[in-house]
Order: structure tokens, then C-alpha cells, then sequence
């Protein structure tokens, strides 16, 4: 039920779901649910691209919370978690939103 209650005091962050902040908001825990076009669907972990100041720890899929090992392919619906850092923000966007 923590992610359930971290969703619903959750503010929307342009296509992101922000989370948590930490470090006085350097860093943050952000969610994206994976479209049918986003750039990342239907790829493994190891195929994508993520700043070096980003990582995706957490994924939701069919209600079971999963964590991702680079071989894990992301589906359309995919509830993924990353923590990143503000400069990391836009090029995370692009590569799970479009």
C-alpha cells in the first residue's frame, strides 16, 4: 500500500507522476505509465538509453510490483518508476513519453 499512498498525495509533473522528492528535491521518484507509442515499449532495459543521472528501479505490471533487471522488456501499461535528477527530467521524458 506504500505506492498506492505515495500516488495519492502525488503531483503531476508534466507527463510525470512525481512521487517522492529527495535530497531537497536534487532527486525525485517519478511514474509514468508506458503508452502504446512510447519510445520504450516492447524494449529491454539494456536497449534504452538513460542518463547517467536516472535509473528505473520499479515497474508495475498486473498489479505485481517488479524489479526490473536489464533484460526485462517494458509493455504498454507498464507502471514504471525511475529516480532521477532534475537535469535527467527531460530526457527521461522523451524516452518513456515521446
Amino acid at each position: 500500500h506504500l505506492i498506492t499512498s505515495l500516488v495519492q498525495e502525488a503531483t503531476s509533473v508534466g507527463n510525470f507522476v512525481r512521487l517522492m522528492q529527495l535530497k531537497g528535491g536534487k532527486a525525485e521518484l517519478v511514474e509514468v505509465t508506458l503508452a502504446e507509442t512510447s519510445p520504450a515499449a516492447n524494449k529491454a532495459l539494456s536497449e534504452l538509453v538513460l542518463p547517467r543521472s536516472a535509473t528505473i528501479v520499479a515497474l508495475v505490471r498486473a498489479e505485481r510490483v517488479m524489479v526490473p533487471t536489464p533484460d526485462t522488456v517494458l509493455r504498454p501499461g507498464d507502471e514504471v518508476m525511475a529516480l532521477i535528477t532534475e537535469d535527467a527530467e527531460a530526457a527521461v521524458s522523451k524516452l518513456l513519453v515521446g
